[in-house]
């Protein structure tokens, strides 16, 4: 039996093998053998096709080639795809931030909302310069606001123009006298600058815009849900202050501003003042050039002067121009138990309409839109807050977010008009005005106020008037029944400040 020499004999490659035949020197070339094929050597010996150590080598070279072949091309289909998806995001990024800085152009900036802080010069014509206010920053009174402590972004300086009165009160009644020209025709607000209709609403309709808010209230024990809610507004400065009324955008979470053309702005509530029905907004209008109303004089209306009213009736009619006349120059007309000195109209208020302007013929803002009273008997009477008693009040509220020196007490009441609730609440029968306040150096929860200043009370509305009659720091006398007797205490009257600004305990 032949045995195999690995050491001497002569190893076949893998492609190529030299065949010898057994009887002859000359040799066959045989071209690719298959591994363990026989073969025989030139003495006669046999051996076997093999691989050789060379051959694994080749293949591993050819292998390796293959595999580091294959990863090239994955690696550079990978970076390829990496560059490609790169180059779209940076695209889409840029258009997004052209498209932000588009918007901010025309705008529509989306910048925090706060309150203010600086100075504020209000240019009063009346005084014939301008007057320096202080302001004080305050907490959180912004409406939507992400950080209420940043009060970079509201202007510092802001430009109010308001008219000085034509008339005079020569009998110092607080009432203009009625004046007439040369040709016995009476004088109204208008003066010489009376227009058209066509041509007021054309220089002041963009200014009036529309107000929409959401607020969230209570349903049930957990379930909250938004409401809407709407009226409207007008600019007051070309720095995008906007006043409105404060029970437009009571309780709201969320206001937003409409211009005239359908820009919309999300807005900031700078200040309100329920008294007067007066709320100040802010919007941030960016580059956009805003219509700004001109702050006439209310004091020179005159009973049957011509005015229109301009604003959004029922919330989905915004721009609408109404035309009526002064029907009354001061009403006294109690609103939610607040009494207020109003001017009454004959043009058509409707829902919406709070908070939009009242003009006269010159283009002038002589009222801001609040009230309608209907009934079965009435067919509509339309009121609007003068802008001579609006305008201190919007410079209080820009100036320090509430108006004030506005007389308080430091603790609350509740009007029960029936048994059941006396009895569910405070244990008792009677009815009448009972102290709501759980802690208070002096009352106590569940006193019935009998009198105060020796003026019985039965009514909230009747402490609420005495009260606003005094000045802070006064006193105010009370009596009231507690555990079956009537006892005398005083207590002091207080600044009313917005809980949003009082300083934290």
């Amino acid at each position: 039996m032949n045995q195999e020499n690995p050491m001497n004999e002569k190893k076949p490659n893998q492609d190529t093998y030299e065949e010898f035949d057994s009887d002859s020197t000359r040799s066959r070339r045989t071209q690719n053998p298959e591994n363990g094929q026989e073969y025989t050597n030139p003495d006669g010996s046999h051996g076997y096709i093999y691989n050789s150590s060379a051959s694994c080598e080749h293949r591993n070279r050819a292998v390796k080639s293959a595999v580091i072949a294959c990863s090239t091309v994955v690696a550079t289909l990978v970076l390829g795809a990496c560059c490609f998806f790169g180059a779209y995001t940076a695209v889409q990024s840029l258009n997004h931030l052209n498209k932000n800085s588009s918007s901010a152009e025309e705008g529509n900036s989306n910048r925090p909302n706060s309150g203010i802080s600086g100075e504020l010069v209000i240019r009063d014509d009346t005084q014939q310069s301008g007057s320096n206010h202080k302001q004080e920053p305050w907490g959180d009174n912004a409406v939507g606001g992400s950080d209420p402590s940043d009060t970079s972004w509201i202007p510092n300086n802001v430009s109010i123009d308001k008219k000085p009165p034509l008339r005079q009160d020569s009998n110092g009644d607080g009432r203009a006298e009625i004046e007439t020209d040369a040709s016995g025709e009476v004088l109204t607000s208008a003066g010489q600058g009376a227009v058209s209709v066509a041509t007021v609403v054309n220089r002041v309709a963009a200014s009036v815009v529309e107000i929409s808010t959401k607020t969230t209230v209570q349903s049930g024990q957990t379930e909250q849900t938004v409401s809407g809610g709407a009226g409207s507004g007008v600019i007051i400065s070309k720095e995008g202050f906007i006043v409105t009324n404060h029970h437009v955008i009571e309780g709201a979470r969320a206001i937003t501003v409409r211009l005239n053309n359908g820009r919309e702005f999300p807005a900031t509530l700078v200040g309100a003042d329920e008294q007067t029905d007066i709320a100040v907004l802010w919007i941030d209008a960016g580059t956009y050039p805003l219509t700004v109303a001109t702050l006439g004089a209310s004091f020179d209306l005159v009973t049957g002067e011509d005015i229109l009213a301009i604003g959004n009736p029922l919330g989905a009619l915004g721009g609408t121009v109404t035309e009526g006349m002064i029907s009354a120059t001061a009403r006294d007309i109690s609103i939610n138990g607040i009494v207020m000195t109003l001017l009454q109209v004959s043009a058509p208020i409707n829902p919406g309409n709070s908070g939009g302007g009242l003009f006269n013929m010159a283009g002038d803002l002589v009222g801001i839109v609040n009230a309608k009273m209907t009934s079965e008997e009435v067919e509509g009477l339309g009121f609007a807050i003068p802008v001579d008693i609006a305008y201190p009040v919007i410079l209080e509220l820009i100036a320090h977010g509430y108006v004030r020196g506005r007389p308080t007490v430091d603790f609350s009441v509740v009007e029960v008009t029936s048994v059941q609730t006396a009895m569910r609440y405070f244990d008792s029968l009677n009815l009448g005005v009972y102290v709501y306040t759980e802690s208070h150096p002096i009352l106590q929860y569940g006193d019935l106020i009998l009198a105060a200043d020796g003026m019985e009370i039965s009514t909230a509305n009747q402490l609420q008037a005495l009260i606003q009659r005094k000045q802070v720091g006064d006193s105010l006398e009370l009596t009231v029944y507690r555990a079956r007797e009537q006892i005398t205490v005083t207590v002091t009257i207080v600044e009313a400040v917005p809980t949003s600004l009082q300083p934290a305990a």
